[in-house]
């Protein structure tokens, strides 16, 4: 009963439904499903992955992992507020707030262009850092995949979520 009420407080805090909220023990967690399982779930149609250069180790370190099992993985630069310019992300995997400089990126804009270019490209964003503190919602939001940690809202560490859009079906 503990695990529902609070899979659907997560759930209302994102603005989605109960069954598209699953708990990790991390932020970390839910990066690494993300996008090891979001790039096996694509690899059929692709296998090139764009993100920064200034991700979290969580997702740097998934993209290097890809990297060795011969995904092609373009690091973008941030300009110079520190966010990724919108006409350089074609593929992506952003950090909606980054965690040492709070630049910020605009991942809903991101959602609409791949939405206007018909991309089958997937969207994952780490909001780790926004969560609960830049307004947002799953639907706004327009990624696939979002990623949150506990620790980050005064929840104990060990505790975080991966939200996956409802008919998107990553293997745990």
């Amino acid at each position: 009963a503990a695990v529902d009420k609070a899979r659907g407080q997560i759930a209302k805090a994102l603005g989605c439904q109960p069954d598209e909220v699953y708990f990790t023990s991390c932020g970390s967690e839910g990066d690494n499903w993300a996008l090891i399982s979001g790039a096996r779930y694509m690899r059929r149609r692709g296998k090139h992955i764009i993100s920064s250069a200034v991700e979290h180790d969580a997702v740097r370190k998934s993209l290097d992992f890809l990297e060795k099992e011969g995904y092609e993985i373009t690091r973008l630069q941030p300009d110079g507020t520190g966010a990724i310019p919108l006409e350089a992300v074609r593929l992506v995997s952003l950090m909606m707030v980054n965690n040492e400089t709070g630049a910020v990126n605009d991942i809903a804009a991101v959602a609409r262009m791949l939405k206007a270019e018909n991309s089958i490209a997937l969207l994952h964003t780490d909001a780790v850092q926004g969560f609960l503190k830049v307004p947002f919602s799953a639907k706004t939001l327009g990624a696939d995949m979002i990623t949150i940690s506990g620790h980050k809202i005064h929840a104990p560490k060990g505790i975080g979520a991966l939200y996956i859009r409802s008919g998107l079906k990553l293997p745990p």
